[in-house]
């Protein structure tokens, strides 16, 4: 399978220039599967809920209309509400079809996003192209549970709006969930500033990577720009079946 990361410098709360700036970005990439960051839509904002849309709303209508057009499948998260109350929403759509959402489980409260956003509760697997997908959020990535491969799953899927504060963290963690789970390991994240209240200002480095299940690092880029890599069900295979550690488990 082909998949196509999407990193870019997102234009805050301006949805049609994020939108446009996709667009432009993929006019001459064929993938299988195209990842967008957190938050694609508007930058990382979680205190203007006047941002959410309904899963009947433009953003995902666009997703949809754009994996149809290219017989593809598009994913990223935005601010979803359903019934006044509103979530970090992933959103897996294939040629045209909603295939399924997972919702940020954990909310960064250092950043105030618990204070109007509501977490999800539950671990989602989604299939593409026969490969097993395990959607986490950003922050979900500090917690190993959440990416326990009790499902057999191949591919951990990390979509981010992640600082240059931390970024080191972000590289390691990666690289750990793939080897502890034996699964390709893909976080995207974003590039760019983006001013806060008060004139702070948050930076985000990119590091956008791909990892092999047996931990090899096989992508990595600090631009804007679209990153594309091949995937193999037998390298899951091959690295399972060598190193067959899942078989140890016990809980």
């Amino acid at each position: 399978m082909k998949v196509s990361l999407v990193q870019f410098d997102i234009a805050w709360k301006d949805k049609q220039a994020n939108i446009d700036k996709i667009t432009a970005m993929l006019s001459d990439v064929d993938s299988d599967l195209i990842v967008l960051p957190e938050m694609f839509n508007t930058g990382f904002c979680t205190d203007d809920v006047s941002l959410a849309e309904a899963m009947e709303g433009d953003t995902i209508k666009w997703m949809m209309e754009y994996s149809k057009r290219h017989k593809t499948a598009v994913c990223g998260s935005l601010i979803v509400g359903e019934e006044g109350v509103f979530f970090n929403r992933f959103i897996m759509v294939s040629d045209g079809e909603v295939v399924g959402h997972y919702d940020k489980t954990h909310l960064f409260a250092l950043g105030g996003e618990g204070e109007h956003i509501t977490p999800g509760s539950a671990k989602v697997d989604m299939v593409v192209n026969g490969f097993k997908i395990r959607p986490i959020v950003c922050y979900d990535l500090r917690f190993p549970y959440t990416a326990f491969n009790d499902s057999e799953y191949d591919i951990l899927l990390n979509v981010a709006n992640w600082p240059s504060a931390r970024i080191a963290h972000w590289d390691t963690l990666l690289q750990a969930r793939a080897i502890e789970n034996q699964v390709y390991t893909i976080g995207c994240n974003r590039v760019g500033e983006q001013l806060a209240a008060e004139g702070k200002a948050f930076y985000y480095p990119g590091h956008s990577s791909a990892y092999a299940p047996d931990g090899e690092k096989l992508e990595h880029s600090v631009k804007e720009e679209v990153i594309t890599l091949k995937l193999s069900k037998e390298v899951i295979e091959q690295t399972r079946s060598k190193l067959p550690f899942l078989k140890d488990r016990r809980m």
